[in-house]
């Protein structure tokens, strides 16, 4: 029997121990360019051991919320970012059989997953691609852990 968990806002705070919130903040703004843009600064740090990191687009289409699978990058941090305007799912956890955590990302949140961090594969409620940064060479770094039974995300 599967179980259920209720995704939650995703907030700097509660994300804090999986990583970073992606999302221009005003203690880190910078104007530029003359004054006709605003850099908002240093919003996560990618880390990438043993390889170069890389920035890639990953065109996701919406899946169920079913997390039968969790994966972790002890190498490398990974960073998303919607490109295409819509609400997304993240889910983290402090082990392959630890609790989950889900958490609902607005259409202009993205996230920074630490290194080592456990998560689900990328859920998207609805098809948009994603700017994502991290470490290339992922196939020396993946590594999976089955959840039986899967859980189910609430959203």
């Amino acid at each position: 029997m599967p179980r259920t968990i209720r995704a939650e806002p995703l907030t700097p705070e509660a994300f804090a121990p999986f990583g970073a919130v992606i999302a221009p903040r005003p203690e880190t703004a910078r104007r530029i360019n003359a004054g006709f843009a605003t850099r908002f600064h240093a919003l996560a740090e990618v880390t990438a051991e043993g390889a170069p990191a890389v920035l890639s687009i990953f065109r996701a289409r919406p899946r169920p919320p079913v997390i039968a699978l969790l994966e972790r990058h002890r190498h490398g941090s990974q960073a998303f970012m919607p490109l295409g305007g819509r609400p997304w799912l993240t889910v983290v956890a402090e082990g392959p059989a630890a609790p989950l955590r889900a958490f609902l990302c607005g259409p202009a949140q993205g996230l920074q997953i630490a290194a080592g961090v456990w998560h689900a594969p990328l859920i998207t409620l609805a098809a948009q691609d994603f700017l994502v940064i991290d470490r290339d060479r992922p196939e020396d770094d993946l590594e999976e852990a089955r959840r039986d039974p899967p859980d189910v995300v609430n959203v």
